[in-house]
């Protein structure tokens, strides 16, 4: 029942964003959130502590989704040349550990996050449990949608 309404939830919610600027906004929190759980939850399977959002993080990962989106590139480097580290910095984070997790197309956190786990590299990231802060970020309409996530150790 819960997958269920957190998918319907989800749907609505894009439903409504589809003109709508504060619907678009609300489905992007609703989704940041199921990220955020979703990770968690593979994360405690792994024997991790769960991942907390940081205000500096989120802000990284939304300026790089909107920057792939609007460039229309797919890449972990910005369209000025730099790289999840340098953008992590410029958003006011100081860190000693950062990594980076990118995809384009899902609809849903659950695909995204799915298709993460499927991968080495970003699954690497999910599980590695010296990470304990995150920044989740979603861009762009559902036939593209860019999802970025920051990791970090301080």
């Amino acid at each position: 029942m819960r997958k269920t309404s957190t998918v319907l939830a989800l749907v609505l919610t894009a439903v409504l964003a589809a003109g709508n600027p504060a619907a678009a906004r609300a489905h992007a929190r609703t989704a940041v959130a199921a990220v955020l759980q979703l990770t968690n939850a593979a994360r405690a399977k792994a024997g991790c502590k769960p991942l907390r959002l940081s205000p500096a993080l989120d802000r990284a990962a939304r300026r790089h989704a909107r920057d792939l989106t609007r460039h229309h590139r797919y890449s972990h480097t910005g369209s000025d040349g730099s790289g999840p580290g340098e953008r992590i910095r410029r958003a006011g984070y100081r860190w000693h550990l950062a990594g980076e997790n990118l995809y384009r197309g899902p609809h849903s956190a659950r695909e995204a996050v799915r298709g993460w786990m499927r991968s080495p590299g970003h699954r690497a990231n999910i599980l590695n449990c010296a990470y304990g802060h995150t920044g989740i970020a979603v861009q762009g309409p559902p036939s593209h949608r860019m999802w970025v996530q920051e990791f970090t150790a301080p």
